[in-house]
């Protein structure tokens, strides 16, 4: 059985009054070698005092025998009842970056865990084989060990194999960024850019395309058959018991005719030519020559490569589960990427920046922003951009492709701040218990219109990016295979 508070809480725990000494609250802290009190008027819960506040008061020169509680603690502190799971708590914990949770059992204090407990719980979770416990959407179920990337959800890093993603955004090439993502470390020559540059031509005709970008599907089913018919011409077969050097070549193969399946697809869709992959630019530029049949400016290269860098990977989402979902069946590298990008094809997962341009094209200019965000919040529509499933603070992401937006000046960058400055402040007045951040699609929708990408092709220029993260995954998890097989909990009626 999954874990609750009831637990793993500290029972009888310490209480202090709105009224007493910050000295009284320290000494009986002291005395019962607790880090937190809970205060009470009333018996109702008031707030919370921990060392962290006793510090904070002791820096600001306040007098503890004469200084109120009151003064000094965390007022109206988040609560949960006894029954509730610890990853619901640990949520709640850091969403309100606290460290300390009173536990209330029908409005009465039973208990508090401290963040220490909750994460020393999470990590030895209670294991019963015939009573699986549950989480919706696996959410905190650590599902694999990986060396590829981790996200510092409080403190907004993205580390790619021990790297800062934002720096290598700014300082290395796309193929540099790859060769990290799947060999651990920086190229020290230009060996693998030329490997890769020579691969990107499609084994498919033009007449075998052109009934699939002809027909009425969208972009990324279609890329998804593109991708299936690939494999298949390459005669690609499952990766079980064969040699890991092979499944290596052969995913690097499928990443880097990605960009050319995208750009075809895309420009035989509308009556034009597929342009060849020029093996002198790199897969960026590239890239953009492909789908534009010119030279693409420097700027345009500099938001493309910027935002394909960031994108590449992104710790076990949901496409990259996916793709190691089924690598982990034995099936061929050309299948695991078509069910990673039917993935991402979901507008819960891959469609938000396109939806983003769609927001701004709706609000039209500075002056209406105030007044669109309020309405938008009043009438409870989602605005695109803001908050994320993982990161607590600004998404990194976001920061860095704001700064390319404006080097670049990128079409709708003067609208997209006052958007973004207004929907931040009017969030916060209106949800002040949640984080609802910048996210990376907000200034991705603006970096990719100003590096001259269609906002149909914004999904499937995701997919170009995160082939590379999804091809990392699928060679870890061959190196060290098996088969994922999740429990489910049975809640249908028993039997008769």
């Amino acid at each position: 059985m999954e874990l609750r508070l009831r637990d793993l809480m500290t029972p009888a725990p310490l209480t202090a009054a709105p009224t007493a000494t910050l000295a009284a609250a320290a000494a009986a802290m002291r005395q019962r070698d607790v880090s937190s009190a809970v205060v009470l008027r009333d018996d109702a819960v008031v707030g919370i005092l921990t060392e962290r506040d006793l510090a904070r008061a002791a820096a600001a020169g306040a007098a503890p025998a004469t200084t109120p509680v009151a003064a000094w603690m965390t007022p109206e502190p988040v609560t949960l009842p006894p029954d509730s799971e610890i990853t619901s708590a640990l949520e709640r914990m850091l969403e309100r970056n606290v460290r300390h949770l009173p536990v209330c059992g029908d409005g009465v204090l039973v208990g508090t865990v401290s963040l220490r407990q909750l994460v020393r719980a999470a990590s030895l979770r209670r294991v019963d084989p015939w009573a699986p416990g549950t989480a919706k959407g696996l959410e905190n179920v650590t599902v694999a060990e990986t060396r590829i990337s981790h996200i510092d959800a409080t403190g907004g890093r993205l580390i790619y194999a021990g790297h800062d993603a934002v720096r290598l955004a700014r300082e290395r090439s796309f193929e540099d960024v790859w060769h990290l993502l799947l060999r651990g470390v920086l190229p020290a020559n230009g060996d693998f850019a030329s490997r890769v540059a020579a691969l990107r031509s499609v084994p498919l005709a033009p007449a075998a395309l052109r009934p699939l970008a002809v027909g009425e599907g969208g972009m990324m089913s279609k890329l998804e058959s593109a991708l299936a018919a690939t494999g298949a011409a390459w005669g690609l077969v499952p990766w079980y018991e064969r040699d890991v050097s092979a499944v290596e070549e052969e995913a690097v193969r499928l990443a880097s005719v990605v960009p050319s399946l995208v750009a075809a697809l895309w420009r035989l869709g509308r009556g034009l030519d597929p342009v060849a992959p020029d093996p002198s630019l790199g897969h960026v530029a590239n890239y953009l020559w492909m789908l534009q049949g010119r030279a693409p400016t420097a700027a345009q290269v500099m938001a493309a490569e910027r935002y394909l860098i960031l994108t590449a990977e992104h710790g076990m989402n949901a496409s990259t589960f996916t793709a190691r979902v089924i690598a982990s069946t034995g099936a061929d590298a050309a299948a695991a990427l078509v069910g990673a990008a039917g993935a991402l094809s979901g507008p819960l997962h891959g469609g938000a920046p396109s939806l983003v341009l769609d927001m701004l094209d709706d609000i039209g200019t500075v002056e209406r922003a105030g007044a669109w965000i309020a309405r938008a919040i009043a009438d409870g529509r989602r605005i695109m951009g803001f908050g994320h499933r993982v990161y607590r603070t600004e998404d990194p992401r976001a920061a860095c492709l704001r700064a390319t937006a404006d080097e670049i000046g990128a079409p709708r960058v003067d609208l997209a701040r006052a958007v973004e400055r207004e929907a931040l402040a009017q969030l916060r007045a209106a949800k002040p218990d949640r984080v609802l951040a910048t996210n990376v699609e907000f200034w991705s929708a603006v970096a990719l219109e100003g590096a001259g990408i269609p906002r149909e092709l914004f999904t499937p220029t995701f997919a170009v990016a995160r082939t590379v993260g999804w091809t990392a995954h699928l060679l870890e998890q061959v190196r060290d295979n098996r088969l994922i097989r999740p429990a489910a909990s049975y809640v249908g009626p028993a039997a008769v």
